[in-house]
């Protein structure tokens, strides 16, 4: 048996964050009713130095020792839970507290209790990007336009935050609620403030048109467990006005429900690999792609804000040779997280495995990269596709000219 160094279980997140070699293989006991009465954490000798602890317990006793206030061991041992996972330097791999994953499970459905916008983080500048405002939310009513970018959620400061789960779990509560968020908005000298009463909000996920040339156009904003039955209604009102190509918008759309962007891909594709996971053992999955799916020319749109399953099902297509990929490189994320309840309603969502495209490319930090690159015109580079024209749609024109459009 490996000989083992015990120590108190007062635990600090800024420890842990500073001394990386700490999370390595732990292994803890918690002895109860023992003479002291205290809890112990236990580390093995072959995995942890000496001195890491050492100076675990010296930044803790200075804490106990000088912090101005009284110290709550239990916050300390919250913030050290944290710490474990911010410790690995993944920001997909993270604690959440119970409130926060309450919100983030509130909208598995298509239904959620808050004001209406996608959010992302922004590619340049600061804050957070509103990449759309739907019609049917309290935000579109109060004037919030796609565009603004959060800077601040009640008294919560976002205008560096990279967490969009964080972000959208403060701006989310309960029904009946208001919450105030701040904007910056181009060429508005003085920052817009709005208070908005949350209510459930019915998401749009898919939209349709016929645009000229009879191409079918379909948007999809975000992937939920609606999206492949507003995709089908979307796709069968195309086929009652007659289309004979197909532009799938994927723009600004930052990821979603693995389940529901399989479904899709698996309507439009006869057979073959939508994608493949592979975890840490090596182990491989592979989802496919059933018979039938649809035999026309098809184009997809993609930016940088084309996230996740937005890359999986670009590159699904793509690699099955269904279509073409017009815009500019997408976000980048190729990782998969699983969610783990823990038993006080808190959790842990943690990268379990990576995604890749029917190929064998991993896009996390990479991304797809177009086989047509074209930025939008300049006047709309740091716009959402949202607030761009039609008339000045230049990634959508090249579209319709690649399908014989114009």
């Amino acid at each position: 048996m490996k000989t083992k160094y015990v120590i108190l279980a007062i635990l600090a997140a800024v420890i842990l964050t500073a001394s990386v070699s700490i999370v390595g293989t732990l292994t803890v006991t918690t002895i109860l009713g023992n003479r002291d009465d205290v809890y112990y954490i236990t580390f093995d000798k072959d995995e942890v130095d000496k001195e890491s602890l050492e100076k675990f317990e010296e930044v803790r006793d200075l804490l106990n020792e000088k912090y101005i206030e009284e110290i709550d061991e239990d916050v300390l041992i919250e913030g050290m839970i944290a710490g474990l996972a911010e410790a690995l330097g993944d920001p997909y791999t993270v604690y959440v507290d119970k409130d926060t994953m309450d919100s983030m499970n509130i909208d598995s459905e298509g239904q959620y209790s808050g004001i209406g916008v996608t959010i992302s983080t922004a590619s340049t500048g600061v804050g957070i990007l509103i990449l759309d405002v739907n019609e049917l939310g309290p935000a579109f009513e109060e004037g919030v336009l796609a565009g603004d970018r959060i800077v601040r959620v009640n008294d919560v400061d976002v205008t560096f935050e990279d967490d969009i789960s964080y972000v959208a779990s403060i701006v989310r509560g309960q029904v009946g609620t208001d919450v105030e968020i701040e904007v910056i908005r181009e060429d508005t000298p003085r920052n817009p403030v709005f208070t908005i009463t949350r209510r459930v909000v019915n998401s749009i996920d898919v939209e349709s048109e016929i645009l000229e040339g009879d191409t079918g156009y379909i948007k999809i904003k975000s992937f939920t467990q609606d999206s492949p039955e507003e995709f089908i209604n979307a796709y069968n009102d195309l086929v009652d006005t007659g289309f004979d190509s197909l532009i799938l918008d994927l723009r600004d759309n930052p990821g979603g429900s693995l389940y529901a962007v399989v479904y899709i891909a698996d309507l439009l594709m006869d057979g073959g690999i939508i994608t493949y996971t592979v975890d840490r053992d090596n182990v491989r999955e592979d989802y496919e792609a059933g018979p039938g799916g649809v035999n026309i020319p098809m184009v997809v749109l993609v930016n940088e804000y084309s996230a996740s399953a937005s890359e999986m099902l670009s590159g699904a297509l793509r690699d099955n040779g269904l279509a073409t990929i017009v815009g500019t490189t997408t976000f980048g994320k190729g990782l998969v997280q699983g969610v783990y309840d823990l038993d006080d309603g808190s959790g842990l969502r943690v990268t379990i495995a990576k995604y890749f495209t029917p190929s064998g490319v991993s896009i996390q930090d990479v991304g797809v990269v177009p086989d047509v690159e074209l930025e939008p015109l300049e006047e709309y580079l740091d716009d959402p596709v949202s607030a761009i024209p039609f008339e000045d749609d230049i990634q959508l024109h090249k579209a319709l000219e690649l399908l014989g459009a114009r």
